[in-house]
């Protein structure tokens, strides 16, 4: 009969190939997966190492694979440090992920006067990190650029103009904006205004492009003043408004980048006086919880953020493990989903009561 182990001791590789009556090496081999050892031997020392309660030191085990088990996200430097919820979504995702993988995440932060590359470089020369996933990428994006010559398994979350050669995964932006603008149109809009965000950022760009395209494509009216640029957050959108509620052929509609731009826009818009959801719609990029806990609530392309960490993070551990010959490149759609902040224009529903009194 198995001795009974006491619940203070601790199980180790020596231990268990005491019990099994094999050699420390041909343990450690067997609980590695190494090919040179037999599969009715690597069966038998999994099986008892699952009865014994063994499980291996993250220090040995990363030693003995020369893979530094630790993911580096380095936050992105925005001004005046606002939180972003999406990133906060993308991270409980990708910290969920990995540690399903007994991987750990580093999140960092990029101190006064440095930049994310700096981060990165120190990360990788301390041997912290085994990999990195990247998010909110430009389009022209140093860290990309740095990271494609660091030799250590990278994944974006989003893409750069030239992705050809590296992991990522990202959401048909530029189709999710034109579904957006033709779902406007159906309902009767054909004056859409739109608040964008960084066109430095990839995501912003190809919102904006998908944007354009289908206004000109609805044959809408585009009038100056009705695009907007570099709306990041909620005092930029609060500013946008106020030109926007000044122009002499005032928009119906207003299509926002994001849901936290889209949220600052309609508080802004409440407090001027306008009723969001009759006398302006609007549409957000996102598909945050928080949309649905304003009023009205937000109608957003919605995008699984938190499946998206998850997913970078699937991908990021398989490239560690396994290095790839072909990188993972994956395209999502962003769906739309309706609440209350978009309706008819109030002239077309002015029309459509009129028709059905007649």
């Amino acid at each position: 009969m198995p001795r009974v182990r006491k619940q203070n001791e601790t199980m180790s590789i020596a231990r268990l190939a005491k019990h099994l009556g094999l050699s420390e090496g041909t343990v450690s081999r067997a609980l590695n997966n190494y090919p040179d050892i037999a599969a009715k031997t690597v069966a038998r020392v999994r099986k008892a190492a699952d009865e014994l309660g063994y499980r291996p030191s993250t220090t040995a085990r990363r030693l003995a694979r020369g893979v530094v088990e630790t993911i580096g996200f380095v936050l992105p430097a925005r001004d005046g440090h606002q939180i972003d919820p999406f990133l906060a979504e993308i991270l409980d995702g990708l910290a969920t992920e990995l540690a399903l993988s007994d991987w750990d995440l580093l999140v960092s932060a990029v101190p006064d006067g440095h930049d994310e590359v700096e981060v990165m470089d120190r990360l990788i020369r301390s041997g912290k990190v085994g990999g990195f996933v990247v998010a909110r990428t430009k389009r022209h994006d140093p860290r990309i650029d740095f990271l494609r010559t660091s030799h250590i398994p990278f994944v974006a979350q989003g893409r750069t103009e030239n992705c050809e050669d590296y992991a990522w995964l990202d959401i048909d932006n530029e189709k999710a904006f034109v579904d957006a603008v033709n779902y406007l149109v159906g309902l009767g809009h054909r004056k859409i205004a739109f608040l964008g965000g960084d066109p430095e950022l990839n995501y912003a760009w190809q919102r904006r492009a998908g944007y354009l395209a289908a206004v000109r494509a609805n044959g809408c009216d585009l009038p100056s003043g009705y695009l907007h640029d570099g709306i990041t957050n909620e005092l930029a959108a609060r500013d946008a408004i106020s030109e926007i509620l000044k122009h002499p052929d005032r928009p119906t509609a207003l299509l926002c980048v994001t849901d936290a731009v889209a949220i600052g826009a309609m508080h802004a818009l409440a407090h001027a006086g306008i009723d969001v959801g009759s006398e302006m719609s609007v549409i957000g990029f996102d598909g945050l919880p928080m949309g649905e806990a304003i009023h009205p609530g937000l109608t957003t392309m919605s995008q699984a953020s938190y499946q998206i960490g998850r997913e970078v993070g699937r991908i990021v551990v398989s490239q560690a493990n396994e290095p790839a010959s072909e990188f993972s490149q994956i395209l999502w759609e962003a769906s739309l989903t309706v609440r209350g902040s978009a309706n008819p224009p109030v002239t077309k529903l002015a029309e459509n009561a009129k028709g059905g009194i007649s």
